[in-house]
Protein backbone atom coordinates (compact mmCIF):
# COMPACT_ATOMS: atom_id res chain seq x y z
CA UNK A 1 0.00 0.00 0.00
CA UNK A 2 2.95 2.31 0.71
CA UNK A 3 4.48 1.51 -2.37
CA UNK A 4 1.42 2.66 -4.23
CA UNK A 5 1.16 5.97 -2.50
CA UNK A 6 4.71 6.61 -2.81
CA UNK A 7 3.72 5.83 -6.74
CA UNK A 8 1.41 7.95 -6.82
CA UNK A 9 3.15 10.80 -5.10
CA UNK A 10 5.85 10.26 -7.59
CA UNK A 11 3.65 10.83 -10.81
CA UNK A 12 1.85 13.54 -9.28
CA UNK A 13 5.33 15.72 -8.76
CA UNK A 14 6.51 14.57 -11.74
CA UNK A 15 3.48 15.30 -14.41
CA UNK A 16 2.24 18.59 -12.44
CA UNK A 17 5.58 20.55 -13.30
CA UNK A 18 4.83 19.76 -16.54
CA UNK A 19 1.54 20.46 -16.84
CA UNK A 20 2.24 24.24 -15.10
CA UNK A 21 5.16 25.19 -17.28
CA UNK A 22 3.12 24.13 -20.58
CA UNK A 23 -0.05 26.49 -19.57
CA UNK A 24 2.34 28.85 -18.61
CA UNK A 25 4.39 28.85 -21.29
CA UNK A 26 0.67 29.00 -23.59
CA UNK A 27 0.00 31.88 -21.32
CA UNK A 28 2.35 33.49 -22.40
CA UNK A 29 2.23 33.07 -25.91
CA UNK A 30 -1.32 34.24 -25.63
CA UNK A 31 -0.42 37.33 -24.16
CA UNK A 32 2.76 38.15 -26.26
CA UNK A 33 0.02 37.47 -29.28
CA UNK A 34 -2.92 40.11 -27.21
CA UNK A 35 0.27 42.54 -26.71
CA UNK A 36 1.42 42.82 -29.71
CA UNK A 37 -1.49 44.25 -31.00
CA UNK A 38 -2.39 46.20 -28.07
CA UNK A 39 -1.64 50.28 -29.03
CA UNK A 40 -2.64 52.04 -25.99
CA UNK A 41 -0.16 49.79 -23.88
CA UNK A 42 3.39 51.84 -23.15
CA UNK A 43 5.52 48.35 -23.28
CA UNK A 44 3.82 47.07 -26.27
CA UNK A 45 5.79 45.74 -29.44
CA UNK A 46 4.45 48.25 -30.78
CA UNK A 47 6.14 50.55 -29.95
CA UNK A 48 9.39 49.44 -31.21
CA UNK A 49 7.37 49.53 -34.72
CA UNK A 50 6.33 52.89 -34.48
CA UNK A 51 9.64 54.20 -33.32
CA UNK A 52 11.31 52.35 -36.08
CA UNK A 53 9.19 54.38 -38.27
CA UNK A 54 10.65 57.63 -36.98
CA UNK A 55 13.71 56.64 -37.78
CA UNK A 56 13.21 56.05 -41.83
CA UNK A 57 12.35 59.90 -42.28
CA UNK A 58 14.52 62.86 -41.58
CA UNK A 59 12.39 65.80 -40.74
CA UNK A 60 15.37 68.15 -41.65
CA UNK A 61 15.75 71.98 -40.59
CA UNK A 62 13.34 73.22 -38.28
CA UNK A 63 10.19 75.25 -40.13
CA UNK A 64 5.87 75.72 -40.07
CA UNK A 65 5.85 72.09 -41.71
CA UNK A 66 7.97 69.97 -40.12
CA UNK A 67 7.89 71.70 -36.03
CA UNK A 68 5.43 69.02 -35.13
CA UNK A 69 8.08 65.63 -36.44
CA UNK A 70 11.07 67.20 -34.02
CA UNK A 71 8.73 67.64 -31.54
CA UNK A 72 7.67 63.96 -31.41
CA UNK A 73 11.22 62.98 -32.29
CA UNK A 74 12.43 65.05 -29.23
CA UNK A 75 9.48 63.55 -27.18
CA UNK A 76 10.25 60.08 -28.11
CA UNK A 77 14.36 60.15 -27.11
CA UNK A 78 13.58 61.47 -23.93
CA UNK A 79 10.95 58.71 -23.01
CA UNK A 80 7.50 59.08 -24.11
CA UNK A 81 5.21 56.51 -25.68
CA UNK A 82 5.30 56.67 -29.63
CA UNK A 83 1.74 54.58 -28.77
CA UNK A 84 0.58 57.37 -26.34
CA UNK A 85 1.81 60.18 -29.08
CA UNK A 86 -0.29 57.80 -32.12
CA UNK A 87 -3.04 57.59 -30.42
CA UNK A 88 -3.37 61.05 -28.98
CA UNK A 89 -2.64 61.89 -33.12
CA UNK A 90 -5.69 59.95 -34.42
CA UNK A 91 -8.09 60.85 -31.40
CA UNK A 92 -9.00 63.71 -33.70
CA UNK A 93 -9.83 61.29 -36.38
CA UNK A 94 -12.31 59.43 -34.45
CA UNK A 95 -14.39 62.46 -33.69
CA UNK A 96 -14.52 63.37 -37.13
CA UNK A 97 -15.70 59.69 -38.33
CA UNK A 98 -18.58 59.58 -35.86
CA UNK A 99 -19.43 63.26 -36.74
CA UNK A 100 -19.07 62.32 -40.31
CA UNK A 101 -21.47 59.00 -39.49
CA UNK A 102 -23.92 61.11 -38.41
CA UNK A 103 -23.85 63.93 -40.59
CA UNK A 104 -23.33 62.76 -44.07
CA UNK A 105 -24.43 58.91 -42.95
CA UNK A 106 -27.04 59.23 -41.02
CA UNK A 107 -26.14 56.97 -38.38
CA UNK A 108 -27.60 57.65 -34.82
CA UNK A 109 -25.43 57.32 -31.60
CA UNK A 110 -23.80 58.36 -28.62
CA UNK A 111 -22.55 61.47 -29.45
CA UNK A 112 -18.51 61.77 -30.05
CA UNK A 113 -18.07 60.24 -26.26
CA UNK A 114 -19.55 56.81 -26.13
CA UNK A 115 -18.34 55.43 -29.60
CA UNK A 116 -14.94 57.33 -29.34
CA UNK A 117 -13.89 55.22 -26.21
CA UNK A 118 -15.76 52.21 -27.08
CA UNK A 119 -13.42 52.29 -30.78
CA UNK A 120 -10.37 53.20 -28.13
CA UNK A 121 -11.59 49.76 -26.21
CA UNK A 122 -11.71 47.78 -28.93
CA UNK A 123 -8.00 48.54 -30.61
CA UNK A 124 -6.66 48.08 -27.43
CA UNK A 125 -8.52 44.38 -27.11
CA UNK A 126 -8.71 43.75 -30.53
CA UNK A 127 -12.13 43.82 -32.38
CA UNK A 128 -12.96 40.25 -31.65
CA UNK A 129 -12.17 40.32 -28.30
CA UNK A 130 -13.46 43.60 -27.33
CA UNK A 131 -17.34 42.76 -28.86
CA UNK A 132 -17.10 39.33 -26.86
CA UNK A 133 -16.64 41.25 -23.69
CA UNK A 134 -19.12 43.98 -24.62
CA UNK A 135 -21.73 41.45 -25.23
CA UNK A 136 -20.52 39.98 -21.99
CA UNK A 137 -21.25 43.20 -19.87
CA UNK A 138 -24.26 44.26 -22.32
CA UNK A 139 -26.05 41.09 -21.10
CA UNK A 140 -25.08 41.14 -17.69
CA UNK A 141 -25.99 44.66 -17.40
CA UNK A 142 -29.99 43.73 -18.49
CA UNK A 143 -29.82 41.05 -16.08
CA UNK A 144 -28.97 43.21 -13.19
CA UNK A 145 -30.96 45.76 -13.96
CA UNK A 146 -33.95 43.82 -13.85
CA UNK A 147 -33.02 42.84 -10.40
CA UNK A 148 -32.24 46.02 -9.29
CA UNK A 149 -35.67 47.52 -10.30
CA UNK A 150 -37.36 45.26 -8.43
CA UNK A 151 -35.07 45.95 -5.44
CA UNK A 152 -36.17 50.19 -6.25
CA UNK A 153 -32.99 51.65 -4.90
CA UNK A 154 -31.72 55.42 -5.68
CA UNK A 155 -30.32 55.75 -8.77
CA UNK A 156 -26.53 56.21 -7.44
CA UNK A 157 -26.67 52.78 -5.10
CA UNK A 158 -28.62 51.42 -7.85
CA UNK A 159 -25.90 51.76 -10.03
CA UNK A 160 -23.67 50.72 -7.70
CA UNK A 161 -24.95 47.73 -7.26
CA UNK A 162 -25.28 47.14 -11.18
CA UNK A 163 -21.55 47.78 -11.26
CA UNK A 164 -21.28 44.89 -8.65
CA UNK A 165 -23.15 42.29 -10.79
CA UNK A 166 -21.26 43.76 -13.94
CA UNK A 167 -17.99 42.66 -12.35
CA UNK A 168 -18.81 39.69 -10.99
CA UNK A 169 -19.83 38.77 -14.55
CA UNK A 170 -16.62 40.06 -15.94
CA UNK A 171 -14.27 38.65 -13.45
CA UNK A 172 -16.16 35.22 -14.31
CA UNK A 173 -15.37 35.56 -18.10
CA UNK A 174 -11.92 36.26 -17.32
CA UNK A 175 -11.51 33.47 -15.65
CA UNK A 176 -13.29 30.97 -17.57
CA UNK A 177 -11.73 31.93 -20.71
CA UNK A 178 -8.59 30.45 -19.48
CA UNK A 179 -9.79 27.04 -19.73
CA UNK A 180 -11.69 27.84 -23.10
CA UNK A 181 -8.95 28.00 -26.06
CA UNK A 182 -11.83 29.59 -28.52
CA UNK A 183 -11.93 32.58 -25.92
CA UNK A 184 -8.60 32.29 -24.18
CA UNK A 185 -7.50 35.83 -25.41
CA UNK A 186 -9.80 37.09 -23.27
CA UNK A 187 -7.99 36.58 -20.13
CA UNK A 188 -4.88 38.31 -21.57
CA UNK A 189 -6.69 41.48 -21.86
CA UNK A 190 -5.64 44.77 -19.64
CA UNK A 191 -7.62 46.58 -17.33
CA UNK A 192 -7.91 49.66 -19.02
CA UNK A 193 -10.23 48.55 -22.20
CA UNK A 194 -12.14 46.36 -19.26
CA UNK A 195 -12.85 49.44 -17.27
CA UNK A 196 -13.85 51.65 -20.55
CA UNK A 197 -16.51 49.00 -21.83
CA UNK A 198 -18.13 48.86 -17.76
CA UNK A 199 -18.42 52.84 -17.34
CA UNK A 200 -19.88 52.68 -20.40
CA UNK A 201 -22.97 51.00 -19.35
CA UNK A 202 -24.16 53.45 -17.60
CA UNK A 203 -25.11 55.05 -20.99
CA UNK A 204 -26.44 51.81 -22.88
CA UNK A 205 -28.79 51.37 -19.90
CA UNK A 206 -30.11 54.70 -19.45
CA UNK A 207 -31.25 54.80 -23.35
CA UNK A 208 -33.48 51.27 -22.30
CA UNK A 209 -34.77 53.73 -20.01
CA UNK A 210 -35.78 56.29 -21.60
CA UNK A 211 -36.62 54.71 -25.00
CA UNK A 212 -38.70 51.74 -27.04
CA UNK A 213 -36.83 48.28 -27.04
CA UNK A 214 -36.45 49.05 -31.17
CA UNK A 215 -35.18 52.04 -30.84
CA UNK A 216 -33.04 51.23 -27.85
CA UNK A 217 -31.56 48.39 -29.78
CA UNK A 218 -31.48 50.48 -32.98
CA UNK A 219 -29.06 52.89 -31.51
CA UNK A 220 -26.71 50.20 -29.49
CA UNK A 221 -26.46 48.52 -32.86
CA UNK A 222 -25.50 52.11 -34.94
CA UNK A 223 -23.31 53.07 -32.42
CA UNK A 224 -21.33 49.82 -32.41
CA UNK A 225 -21.18 49.70 -36.19
CA UNK A 226 -19.28 53.07 -35.47
CA UNK A 227 -16.97 51.96 -33.30
CA UNK A 228 -15.92 48.75 -34.84
CA UNK A 229 -15.37 50.83 -38.02
CA UNK A 230 -13.09 53.76 -36.41
CA UNK A 231 -11.52 51.09 -34.41
CA UNK A 232 -10.70 48.85 -37.71
CA UNK A 233 -9.00 52.27 -39.44
CA UNK A 234 -7.10 52.73 -36.17
CA UNK A 235 -5.54 49.71 -36.29
CA UNK A 236 -4.27 49.66 -39.89
CA UNK A 237 -0.46 50.18 -39.95
CA UNK A 238 -0.44 52.38 -42.84
CA UNK A 239 -2.45 54.64 -41.15
CA UNK A 240 -0.90 55.06 -37.59
CA UNK A 241 2.90 55.38 -39.48
CA UNK A 242 1.54 58.09 -41.86
CA UNK A 243 -0.10 59.86 -38.80
CA UNK A 244 3.08 59.65 -36.72
CA UNK A 245 5.61 60.75 -40.42
CA UNK A 246 3.40 63.24 -41.22
CA UNK A 247 1.57 64.74 -38.13
CA UNK A 248 0.98 68.39 -39.41
CA UNK A 249 -0.53 67.21 -42.87
CA UNK A 250 -2.46 65.09 -41.17
CA UNK A 251 -3.75 67.36 -38.44
CA UNK A 252 -4.53 69.56 -41.36
CA UNK A 253 -6.57 67.16 -43.39
CA UNK A 254 -8.55 66.13 -40.35
CA UNK A 255 -9.44 70.06 -39.39
CA UNK A 256 -10.50 70.31 -43.11
CA UNK A 257 -13.09 67.46 -42.99
CA UNK A 258 -14.72 68.34 -39.65
CA UNK A 259 -14.95 71.62 -41.44
CA UNK A 260 -16.42 70.14 -44.85
CA UNK A 261 -18.49 68.29 -42.70
CA UNK A 262 -20.21 70.84 -40.51
CA UNK A 263 -20.88 73.07 -44.22
CA UNK A 264 -22.92 70.27 -44.74
CA UNK A 265 -27.02 70.84 -45.18
CA UNK A 266 -28.23 68.04 -47.74
CA UNK A 267 -29.79 64.83 -46.80
CA UNK A 268 -27.74 62.18 -45.29
CA UNK A 269 -27.31 58.80 -47.22
CA UNK A 270 -29.98 57.04 -44.89
CA UNK A 271 -32.27 59.50 -45.70
CA UNK A 272 -31.98 59.29 -49.61
CA UNK A 273 -32.29 55.57 -49.30
CA UNK A 274 -35.51 56.03 -46.90
CA UNK A 275 -37.01 59.12 -48.67
CA UNK A 276 -35.50 57.44 -52.43
CA UNK A 277 -39.70 57.77 -53.86
CA UNK A 278 -40.00 61.27 -52.66
CA UNK A 279 -36.55 62.14 -54.51
CA UNK A 280 -37.87 60.78 -57.94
Amino acid sequence: MKRIFLAILLLIFSVVPVVAQEATESGERQIQKVTEQDITERTSPVKGRLEGYLSQKQPGELDWKNFLQIAIRQAVDKGVSANTIVLVLLFPLVAGLIAAGRHLLGFQGFGIFVPAMLAVALVATGIKVGLTLFMVIYLTANVARKITQKLKLQYLPRMALLMWFISLGVLGVLLGAVNVEAVSSLSAASIFPILILMLLTENFIEVQTGKSRHEAANLILQTLIIAVATAFLLRLDVIQRFVLLNPELFLALVAAFDWYVGKYVGLRALEWVKFRKLVK
